[in-house]
């Protein structure tokens, strides 16, 4: 095959690769608004775009615990295009099977800087470790908190420790010799010796405020279907808790585009009880739904935000694309 041939059908290819995502994210948004606009809500617009810049924000730092990951295996991106790659390549979830995150983020952050198999090492690193600190905050809290859903928390420490095991530095090299990553490359495999414990005190902290954000854009969003909340001090524990243990039980299940239907079916089950009490505030006498409904709304909005805050996003760092790394030294 002659180079200009190769170069247009990697083109072709790069296409066919975003159409297939934005229709899968269309398909998706589509559904959700649909569902969405059953019910009639006093909307504040100024809460949902806050919940959706508090979605975003919890993002931030998982895109930094990356930038980190990348430099712990030896690679030199920029800062920039280590939290452009990340947040493109979240559009790539709702494609059944997820594998599609690890294709778009190899592929932006790759470089003469960085080596391809690395940075799909570092994708699997990052994910594992959102995966791990996200079902043990969620199993803790819900088993201390709210102890009727505690086989949610038996899901939750599997999962756990599903992803938190091969993150030990001897069993992800192992791991990543048996998917050949790197397998043949002596270079690689000099860098990956180099993985230490050292990533795991990073990766607790900045995945803890990744959950903690994600608790608060639920929070916002409520606030943004015109609901009183109470006093967010008395029930940012359970936002944090329903939030973390909702999307990571979505996020075990790899047919599942997004984690979408379980997602919602745990964030809906966990905050039932919830919204039995404060439908009972004086604030919130006009909306007629009972409990069960309004937490499925509630998980259908949430839904909706995210998808329009990553494609917001998206389209801002799409068109700053990076600039290219120096050649490796």
């Amino acid at each position: 095959m002659t180079p200009a041939a190769k170069k247009r059908l990697l083109s072709a290819l790069k296409w066919t690769l975003t159409l297939l995502v934005f229709f899968f994210i269309g398909r998706e948004l589509v559904k959700s608004s649909a569902e969405f606009r059953q019910y009639r809500w006093n909307l504040r617009y100024g809460w949902l775009a806050a919940a959706g810049a508090l979605y975003l924000a919890g993002f931030f730092f998982a895109s930094c615990f990356w930038h980190v990951v990348l430099r712990s295996f030896g690679q030199e991106p920029s800062f920039f295009r280590s939290v452009r790659s990340y947040y493109l390549s979240q559009l790539g979830k709702y494609v059944p099977g997820k594998a599609m995150v690890v294709v778009i983020r190899s592929a932006l952050v790759c470089g003469p800087r960085v080596k391809a198999s690395l940075a799909a090492a570092g994708v699997f690193y990052e994910t594992l470790t959102m995966m791990a600190v996200g079902a043990f905050i969620s199993a803790l809290l819900v088993l201390v908190k709210y102890g009727e859903h505690w086989k949610y928390s038996l899901l939750a420490l599997g999962v756990m420790a599903a992803s938190g095991i091969p993150l030990l530095p001897p069993v992800f090299r192992r791991v990543l010799r048996l998917f050949r990553i790197g397998k043949d490359d002596p270079a690689v495999q000099e860098k990956l010796n180099h993985l230490s414990w050292k990533l795991f005190p990073a990766g607790l902290a900045l995945m803890t405020l990744l959950w903690t954000g994600f608790g608060l854009f639920v929070w916002a969003t409520v606030r943004g279907l015109g609901i009183e909340t109470g006093p967010l001090a008395e029930n940012a524990v359970r936002f944090i808790a329903a939030t973390a243990m909702a999307m990571v039980l979505g996020f075990a299940v790899p047919i599942s585009p997004g984690g979408l239907g379980v997602r919602e079916a745990i964030l809906a089950a966990l905050m039932v009880p919830y919204f039995a009490e404060i439908l009972l505030l004086p604030e919130n006498a006009a909306i007629t739904l009972d409990a069960p409904a309004l937490a499925l709304v509630v998980s259908i909005a949430q839904r909706v935000i995210s998808i329009i805050a990553e494609l917001a996003v998206g389209a801002v760092l799409f068109c700053c694309p990076a600039r290219s790394d120096p050649p490796a030294e």
